[in-house]
């Protein structure tokens, strides 16, 4: 759950180790992690700077988590925000009526874009990397292109932005992709539509704007202008939350009701850890407000946590998601 932070799968079991424990020293982390020294004490330095961890004398002891993760949370956007300005910045001088890269073409109008992002899809052989957020200009659809493309094994890596998961049916239409092998994650506020094929070439999509009576895209090639974008997607990408679905044939029945976690249970986690709000999660698979809530107590009741913030720790360090 921390690497949506920036933090190494390393420094989220010290962290955990920390915040679950007492105070310990590197010798001690090394012997319960099974881990390098040297590798520890770089962690330890990092977890240190990042605010997360306090070093008195040898020993390393845990932040609070509560004000910890508000103050990584709240760097970590600053950062994604500058990240986005400088992109925006780099799109504002593209569209010159004579870009100077003739690798930047701009495509305009609904139908073009469509068309575009269809043939950009299928000329993919072995991964795709993308950003979904709203506004659509479409209604939510099936997109074969990306089912018949994975099932041929071309890898998926989608960031969905957060406002697009209140849309109706949205976990159903996501789930059946995650079902088909794509890895979805979701944040905040995903910067633009974005998908790159093979690492090669970019569609950059955007809505209309004032001076723009129509939705306008940009199709980059070359290998120092794709370049920016996959370490703008990378960044994104290491910084959001995994997204767990199950397939939308998942019910929450009687012979699996008290079985803890449930598919139903994971669906309601994955999409709480997103950042939803309990109505916009029970809408999305189709369950009252009362299930999810009940459901959510009873998980509490099972782990023993007294707070949604202990049972998001709880799942995190049994990986239940």
């Amino acid at each position: 759950m921390l690497s949506a932070f920036g933090l190494t799968e390393l420094e989220e079991k010290i962290y955990l180790a920390l915040v679950g424990g007492r105070p310990s020293t590197v010798t001690e982390l090394v012997e319960r992690l099974a881990a390098d020294a040297d590798e520890v004490d770089a962690a330890l330095g990092s977890l240190t700077r990042h605010g997360l961890v306090r070093v008195v004398g040898d020993r390393a002891g845990a932040a609070p988590p509560d004000l910890a993760i508000d103050s990584l949370l709240t760097q970590r956007i600053r950062e994604l925000q500058e990240a986005r300005i400088d992109l925006r910045e780099w799109l504002r001088q593209q569209r010159a009526p004579e870009p100077a890269d003739p690798g930047v073409q701009m495509v305009v109008g609904v139908a073009a874009i469509l068309q575009t992002f269809d043939q950009f899809l299928r000329s993919a052989e072995e991964e795709v990397l993308g950003f979904e957020r709203p506004p659509y200009a479409t209604d939510i659809s099936e997109n074969p292109a990306e089912l018949e493309l994975l099932d041929r094994g071309v890898r998926f890596r989608v960031v969905y932005d957060r406002r697009g998961l209140e849309r109706p049916g949205a976990s159903i239409h996501i789930g059946r992709f995650i079902a088909a092998g794509e890895q979805a994650r979701v944040a905040a506020d995903v910067p633009a539509k974005l998908a790159v094929a093979d690492r090669r070439v970019g569609l950059l999509s955007f809505p209309s704007q004032a001076d723009m009576v129509e939705p306008w895209a940009l199709v980059v090639r070359g290998a120092t202008w794709v370049e920016v974008l996959v370490a703008l997607f990378t960044e994104v990408w290491e910084r959001a939350t995994p997204l767990r679905l199950a397939p939308a044939t998942t019910v929450l029945d009687d012979a699996d009701r008290w079985t803890v976690p449930t598919p139903t249970d994971r669906q309601i986690l994955s999409l709480l850890m997103t950042g939803l709000p309990d109505k916009a999660v029970a809408s999305q698979l189709g369950i009252s407000l009362r299930t999810v809530q009940r459901r959510l107590r009873q998980l509490m009741d099972v782990t023993g946590s007294a707070t949604r913030m202990q049972l998001g720790w709880f799942v995190a360090r049994n990986r239940w998601l």
